[in-house]
């Protein structure tokens, strides 16, 4: 399979041609050996926000800047 280059929270990272989004926040949740929760997570994709039910849909692409954070609630 082929594979991009992309960058991941500043750090440059490999991943399948294809990858989701929401793939990737499962890999990187299992790499840290956190529970795989995407609700722990919010995610930039070349600094555009993009919320959790668009994850799926979003495939990377090279040189994809992703940058993930602890979402902020409150009122």
């Amino acid at each position: 399979m082929t594979t991009i280059s992309i960058s991941v929270n500043g750090l440059e990272r490999t991943v399948n041609q294809g990858t989701t989004l929401a793939a990737l926040v499962e890999q990187l949740q299992t790499e840290a050996r956190q529970e795989t929760d995407p609700t722990t997570v919010a995610t930039a994709v070349n600094e555009i926000f993009v919320s959790r039910s668009a994850r799926e849909a979003y495939t990377l692409q090279a040189n994809d800047a992703v940058f993930t954070f602890s979402p902020i609630t409150g009122g």
